[in-house]
């Protein structure tokens, strides 16, 4: 056979499957062969990749020097893109490239490879091994250094094109190079960020204090408004230059195209969306929220379609917490009372759940309960349906915390905190299910599903059950106010039924605790949350 070059050596199959064991075939959707000869390299690419259907059309452009093994190359029907690759310039991203270019010109192939991808690829080159054993020009002091830097992988192999199709005792040295995507910044987002820096000195300060976290926010918010403002209208100047057509018509629309979360682009569009994302931030953030019941978070969430009509800024925010501030005792009262017909009376249908109150005959009424120290909470399946292990899940841990935070309000601070999560964390760690002891009760999870609660603190409980049965009309106007010797008879049976007179004594004793006082509690709260805080 007529060799149409000297330097051609095909590559063999054995020598790739040795070079490419790193490749991961299925991830590879583009390649160039920037020596392609007669398609050897190309067509163990092309079977490699056969094996993943959505790889069936892979992507490969051939590039080859000499005319006649482009003709071979066009005959298999490969695509032939160019025929110099030390000329060859493109803007398109390959995956992988893979050569095995003319020995004598090696490093300068290798060299013009690595500056032709800028980051995100593969590389895998066969050289002669004297190329980087022998560095004495400075081209080759250059590729070394560049490899080094790179972290390349350099392996020597003797004796690989020994039994080739063309034969030849070279010794080789194989270079593999990943080069991991870069980090971008936007010039759009950091141009902004800097002027904002030169405008507010301190911010990075600022930034880190607690109590600044509300315009570090603003700022943030600003900063991602303007710079998508930017981005949408260099987008609109640059649409006439990046046309689908040549031709001047009222019908040709850009090739990119930019679009609000799937709508027609609009900076007001925009705009209400970024809105709707940072007010949404912002009652997911303990910070803000700590005050607020899980039922007037909800209210507020349902609130962001309204929202997004107002800017994200300082004034707004505050607008919104002199609202919070209004409503907070309204939302405390709500969340303790779903809590009480929680573990009261919407769960007394089956003999266990009965036990979860006790019934006493109440003011003009003998539908009346309060909550006993053991309850039973139905449907809190915290073991895995898969394993069977103990696993809280996190409406588990929710329903958790919101009876813990409704016990916070009526406590007022006064016992001692314990983290409900690590609490949890902890037992499912140690394969606890009984009897785990969280803030102001334990906690026994069964595996049929239901969950038994056991109060610790029985006069926060007795606090609870007044309040509930205070706020149901259960209890006669006077409780807590009245000596039982002052009240009617009528008002006396109550009270009989509901503690006796002796522990209603004690009530009065500390009427202050029992009673609930919005405006005290409200101050209970915020010194609270302040010391949490």
């Amino acid at each position: 056979m007529k060799w149409t070059s000297e330097e051609f050596y095909p590559t063999p199959e054995a020598l790739l499957d040795k070079i490419t064991g790193m490749v991961q075939w299925d991830r590879i959707s583009s390649i160039l062969e920037p020596s392609a000869g007669k398609g050897n390299i190309v067509e163990y690419c092309k079977k490699k990749c056969s094996n993943f259907r959505y790889n069936k059309d892979l992507d490969i452009d051939c590039i080859e020097m000499d005319e006649d093994l482009q003709k071979t190359l066009k005959g298999k029907g490969l695509r032939l893109i160019h025929d110099d690759f030390l000329s060859f310039h493109t803007f398109k991203h390959y995956d992988l490239i893979i050569m095995n270019p003319p020995f004598s010109q090696g490093a300068k192939h290798l060299l013009h490879a690595l500056a032709l991808q800028d980051d995100n690829y593969g590389l895998i080159c066969i050289l002669n091994a004297e190329t980087l054993r022998n560095p004495y020009t400075n081209e080759r002091k250059e590729l070394l250094k560049k490899l080094t830097d790179l972290n390349a992988e350099i392996e020597y192999m003797a004796g690989e094109f020994a039994t080739a199709e063309r034969p030849t005792g070279v010794e080789i040295a194989v270079v593999k190079v990943i080069v991991p995507e870069k980090e971008r910044e936007s010039a759009i987002f950091e141009g902004l960020k800097k002027r904002s820096y030169q405008e507010t000195p301190d911010m990075k300060t600022r930034e880190i204090a607690p109590s600044n976290y509300l315009e570090a926010a603003v700022r943030q918010y600003n900063l991602e408004v303007e710079a998508g403002i930017k981005l949408i209208l260099e987008y609109k100047a640059m649409s006439p230059h990046i046309l689908c057509d040549l031709r001047d018509t009222m019908y040709n629309q850009p090739i990119l195209d930019l679009k609000i979360d799937s709508n027609p682009l609009s900076t007001n569009a925009y705009v209400r969306m970024v809105r709707a994302k940072y007010w949404k931030a912002l009652f997911e953030n303990p910070q803000f929220t700590g005050k607020m019941t899980s039922n007037l978070q909800r209210k507020y969430h349902e609130r962001i379609s309204e929202l997004k009509e107002y800017d994200f800024s300082l004034y707004n925010i505050r607008t919104i917490q002199e609202e919070i501030s209004k409503n907070l005792i309204q939302g405390i009262e709500e969340c303790i009372i779903s809590l009480f017909d929680d573990l009261s009376h919407q769960y007394a249908y089956s003999d266990e759940l009965k036990n979860n109150i006790h019934y006493y005959n109440g003011w003009k009424t003998n539908k009346s309960w309060y909550i006993n120290k053991k309850v039973v909470i139905p449907y809190m399946r915290a073991f895995s349906e898969w394993s069977g292990a103990f696993e809280p899940n996190y409406d588990v841990l929710q329903r958790l915390a919101d009876i813990e935070k409704a016990l916070n309000y009526l406590d007022g601070g006064l016992t001692e905190s314990l983290d409900l999560y690590d609490a949890m964390q902890t037992a499912k760690r140690m394969g606890q299910t009984r009897k785990i002891r969280l803030k102001y009760f334990y906690v026994t999870f069964y595996k049929k599903g239901t969950c038994h609660l056991e109060f610790i603190n029985e006069e926060l409980l007795k606090k609870f059950n007044i309040f509930g049965s205070q706020q149901k009309g259960w209890l006669p106007q006077d409780y807590g106010r009245k000596k039982y010797s002052e009240m009617a008879p009528e008002e006396q049976s109550v009270i009989d039924s509901f503690e006796g007179a002796c522990q209603y004594s004690h009530t009065l004793e500390k009427a202050d605790y029992y009673i609930y006082n919005p405006e005290k509690s409200l101050k209970l709260i915020e010194t609270t949350e302040e010391r949490v805080a």
